[in-house]
């Protein structure tokens, strides 16, 4: 190989790395306070509405007209641990 085309792919390789990390730099702390934001949603608030019933506790059948049953998803009670309360205790 020329030497120009490997001072090239250096030199591309570098400047690669070199976003790369600005772009992980940048990107760690954007992460770390959408989880923090999150966290604090879950202390605030661990549950949220049941949206297949939304939050009566009863669903209609899909087969039978007129026919009522419990939730089998929130289990009748009408709200449903939110994603990651359960991850971190919260509840």
């Amino acid at each position: 190989m020329p030497k120009a085309v490997l001072l090239s792919l250096l030199a591309l390789t570098a400047v690669t790395v070199f976003h790369l990390t600005t772009f992980v730099l940048l990107l760690v702390p954007v992460l770390t306070a959408a989880l923090v934001g999150y966290r604090r949603l879950l202390a605030r608030r661990p549950y949220a509405t049941c949206r297949p019933c939304r939050g009566t506790g009863y669903r209609r059948s899909a087969l039978l007209y007129r026919s009522n049953g419990r939730c089998p998803d929130c289990t009748g009670i009408g709200e449903r641990a939110r994603p990651g309360a359960r991850l971190l205790n919260i509840h």
